[in-house]
């Protein structure tokens, strides 16, 4: 027992047998971009017409996390354009809208923006919402973020 940081403790737990399987999201089946297609005309429509807060929900209602990469990256092109369009002053109140599962949501589009080419090009009006997040929800969408495994 002189080695007691080696003891596997989960070894004794009958009910803790995790695998890396177990550790990935299963998605029922993987999203085209066809299917996207209807929601993204949806999305251009109500930003082209004025609906910013209805484009945002709509963005934060439920993404895609079943597809493959370029449907996403297609997709985030649509969000982008989206949050690009919104006042600085608008940020706060549709921000203050949404609910914390639908600002997490928009934390993943702004931190999966600060890292392509694409979203570096519009960064301040990434950070920009981001602040207004942070400001209005504190650090709460960012740790369920960190947390979470699923990637828009």
């Amino acid at each position: 027992m002189s080695d007691w940081r080696r003891i596997d403790i989960d070894g004794f737990d009958p009910d803790c047998r995790l695998t890396a399987k177990d550790l990935i999201p299963d998605y029922d089946r993987e999203i085209s971009l066809q299917e996207l297609q209807p929601k993204i005309e949806q999305l251009r429509m109500l930003s082209s017409g004025g609906d910013i807060r209805g484009a945002i929900q709509l963005i934060t209602e439920d993404p895609p996390y079943s597809a493959d990469e370029n449907t996403k990256k297609a997709y985030f092109h649509v969000v982008l354009e989206t949050l690009s369009q919104v006042r600085q002053a608008d940020i706060v109140n549709i921000v203050k809208e949404l609910r914390v599962e639908q600002q997490v949501v928009l934390v993943k589009y702004l931190y999966k923006g600060m890292s392509l080419p694409e979203g570096q090009k519009q960064g301040g009006i990434l950070l920009a919402w981001f602040e207004k997040l942070t400001q209005s929800s504190g650090v709460t969408p960012i740790i369920h973020y960190l947390s979470d495994r699923r990637t828009v």
